[in-house]
């Protein structure tokens, strides 16, 4: 009976399997929701939106003259971000060849950065005063002993290989490694609203604002770090617990997606 039950179960997954795949390659059109979170890290009805979002073009077509429909090809971008994948391990899970990976994900990463790489600068369509007034009200009604704070700041190290040129530009001594750092702010909405540390906010009014960070950074009108030392006062020591706990995680981020793809 039990052998009996084991055949049942192996034959229904052959079957999944088989259901999920046409000659070989991934049917994106039946996967269900958890599956679409779990390979790509967005549901199904977000990745459409993000198709629509980005201007994606409904084919993409590769250097090499790959084409693939602009969904599919967003869905290549997202698997290979998705660390860790290597790229075999992506053609065996989804029946793309290793190659058709590579130049479509790669494709669909400049169109992004081509058509968007102005929201990488300081957004000033976006970042008004007005908003991160917002932004501050909004991290203060949550229990910040300070009104002014808008954002939360911090640094990612990136590791690279070693480049042919300039290698001691790109040497992080502390780490060991050749490495890009970036300095994210993330803001009480849960954007990553800039990559390039802080900059001069202020209200409507001109009351500086600023962003918070670890005891790495310095203390500014535009930016501020814990108290220090081990002489700080009670009333130190719950600023610091308080503001800690507010901080909005920039490692959730680099958790679902911790590949960069560099051109």
């Amino acid at each position: 009976m039990l052998h009996q039950l084991k055949s049942v179960v192996v034959r229904d997954n052959r079957r999944k399997r088989g259901a999920l795949r046409e000659g070989g390659r991934i049917n994106l059109d039946i996967l269900e929701e958890e599956e679409w979170l779990n390979l790509f890290r967005f549901k199904w009805s977000e990745v459409e939106e993000l198709v629509q979002a980005l201007q994606l073009p409904e084919r993409v077509s590769a250097d090499n003259l790959i084409v693939e429909n602009g969904r599919t090809a967003l869905c290549m971008l997202l698997a290979r971000l998705a660390y860790p994948n290597r790229l075999s391990d992506l053609a065996m899970k989804f029946g793309w060849s290793v190659e058709r990976i590579s130049r479509i994900s790669t494709t669909v990463q400049s169109f992004i950065h081509s058509k968007w790489k102005h929201l990488l600068e300081w957004d000033h369509v976006r970042l008004t005063p007005e908003r991160l007034a917002q932004y501050a009200r909004t991290i203060e009604r949550k229990g910040a002993p300070i009104g002014t704070v808008w954002g939360f700041i911090d640094g990612t190290i990136r590791a690279i290989a070693r480049p042919t040129r300039r290698q001691r530009t790109c040497y992080n001594g502390w780490k060991r490694k050749h490495c890009l750092k970036y300095h994210a702010i993330v803001t009480p909405d849960g954007l990553i609203s800039h990559l390039f540390g802080p900059q001069y906010a202020h209200t409507p009014d001109g009351t500086p604002l600023q962003v918070y960070g670890d005891p790495a950074y310095s203390i500014s009108n535009f930016l501020l770090s814990p108290y220090q030392g081990t002489q700080i006062t009670q009333d130190q020591k719950l600023w610091n617990q308080e503001m800690s706990r507010l901080e909005w995680l920039h490692s959730s981020t680099m958790r679902m997606y911790a590949f960069i793809i560099l051109r």
